[in-house]
């Protein structure tokens, strides 16, 4: 239980509705900001820092054309002039213009072990492979919609009641009401956030809009930078406080605090999907039969009768965002009965419960001025180059082999010119030693003529450990990388 705070202190975290820097304030009712921040009530356990999701090969940043003076919090009007970031004052929350660019979506992989595809058809890494994406031109709130603004929302009969699941402590039930209010609204589903931001004037972000606005054009990892900041609180706290939690776009909150809802609907392979041409899983493959097996557990329990079936169809999980800007999550509007507090994929966050929340963007109107970011992206290579070949960046997870052979032969990957390159397939076992600086293991990945996994005593595993044959049916679960040769 947490003990109420001073009624000063209490005050001061009140006030801490955060501007964006840079932007220009149309009235003063934010002053209070200056004050020095007042200590953190932690709400909940944090989560370890060594736990939290990391990239382990990391991207060159953008080298920013800055032009005419113009830095993060501004944009490029349209005839070429720097100009500061849209802001208007909503009466819960302040929104912030984000200016069109360009950006790189998504995140390498944490790992190339295939164990986990294998023995559970899971697959980890959805947000693979980085690429370019483009982004038009939105509003963001400013932090995340708190408590405050979702019970006007209920008092106005335009939403429904937060209620956090059975067994699932709400993290505003033993603070004093004042600063209640102030904490991020937790506990609603995917329904009822969009039904809040609709009420608001808005709709969810995109999972690439949250994305862009976490990150940026310099393709950082978390939405503060690169490396993982100790100073950074994994739990929650009134919206917008964490000052250091502060993205390109000076928006609050999008790495700490609560997980967020996004509007889509989660697709294990959408990372992949821009560079298909088709559908490459069987729908009795590995992954799908997995899903299929572990909904049914969720419904009839781990040891289920003969008559109990599940859900006729798989349930709509949809995108959860938080922390390192490329990876994504899935989480459910109703938790069913036997649940066990982790998704198939491994996630603790179930989704409707105290650790998810959400915010609200808008669309720039007719009357907005349409701005642009003055900064380059940040490159990233969709291929690399080794001894001849190409080496294309995303992997696949949890497929058979006639779904990797599938999976290549669909790949259509632009160039620098934007050209798409076709021609891809399977590597054969004798290719895989010369590949390997730049393959990644140790796998199991498919090979056109078996499968291979590579082997080392060490850790970690040097990039030169052989390869050896692995033997197993062409049914099994493993992973797949695409090569092209050098023509």
């Amino acid at each position: 239980m947490v003990t109420p705070m001073p009624a000063t202190r209490r005050s001061a975290l009140l006030s801490l509705v955060i501007p964006l820097l840079a932007c220009e304030r149309t009235s003063g009712q934010y002053d209070a900001l200056d004050l020095p921040r007042a200590p953190f009530v932690a709400l909940g356990p944090a989560t370890a820092v060594e736990l939290l999701p990391k990239i382990t090969d990391g991207l060159a940043p953008a080298k920013p054309e800055v032009k005419d003076g113009c830095g993060r919090g501004s944009g490029l009007d349209p005839d070429n002039k720097c100009v500061p970031l849209g802001l208007r004052e909503l009466e819960f929350v302040q929104r912030v213009q984000i200016p069109a660019g360009r950006f790189v979506m998504g995140a390498l992989p944490g790992d190339y072990n295939g164990l986990l595809a294998r023995e559970a058809g899971v697959v980890r890494w959805s947000g693979q492979p980085p690429r370019h994406a483009d982004s038009s031109g939105f509003w963001i709130d400013l932090h995340e919609v708190t408590r405050a603004g979702y019970s006007a929302c209920v008092a106005a009969k335009r939403c429904t009641p937060a209620v956090c699941p059975p067994g699932q402590a709400d993290p505003g039930a033993d603070v004093a009401p004042e600063m209640a209010e102030a904490l991020p609204q937790t506990c609603v589903t995917h329904t009822q956030a969009a039904a809040y931001c609709k009420h608001a004037g808005g709709r969810l972000p995109g999972e690439a809009e949250w994305e862009y606005a976490a990150r940026g054009v310099d393709a950082r990892v978390y939405p503060w930078g690169n490396q993982i900041e100790d100073t950074i609180p994994q739990a929650i706290y009134p919206a917008g406080h964490v000052r250091e939690d502060s993205s390109y776009f000076g928006i609050r909150g999008l790495g700490s605090n609560v997980y967020e809802w996004v509007a889509e609907v989660y697709d294990m392979d959408a990372g992949l999907r821009p560079f298909l041409s088709g559908e490459f899983r069987d729908a009795d493959g590995p992954a799908i039969t997995a899903r299929r097996r572990f909904e049914r557990k969720l419904v009839c329990g781990a040891d289920p009768a003969p008559d109990c079936a599940g859900p006729a169809a798989l349930p709509v999980r949809h995108v959860v965002k938080h922390n390192n800007s490329g990876l994504r999550t899935a989480g459910r509007d109703e938790v069913p009965p036997h649940h066990p507090g982790f998704e198939l994929e491994g996630w603790l966050t179930p989704g409707v419960g105290p650790k998810v929340g959400f915010r609200c963007v808008a669309d720039v109107s007719p009357g907005d001025v349409p701005l642009r970011v003055p900064a380059s992206v940040a490159q990233v290579p969709l291929f690399r180059a080794e001894a001849g070949f190409q080496i294309f960046g995303g992997v696949a997870e949890a497929v058979t082999q006639a779904e990797a052979r599938r999976f290549c032969a669909g790949l259509q990957v632009p160039d620098l010119a934007g050209n798409a390159v076709v021609g891809w397939r399977l590597p054969t076992q004798m290719e895989l030693p010369i590949l390997s600086p730049s393959f990644r293991g140790p796998g199991p990945f498919w090979a056109d003529d078996g499968a291979v996994v590579q082997v080392s005593e060490t850790t970690p595993m040097p990039p030169d450990a052989p390869w050896k044959s692995h033997i197993v049916p062409p049914e099994a679960a493993l992973l797949a990388r695409c090569v092209r040769a050098i023509q």
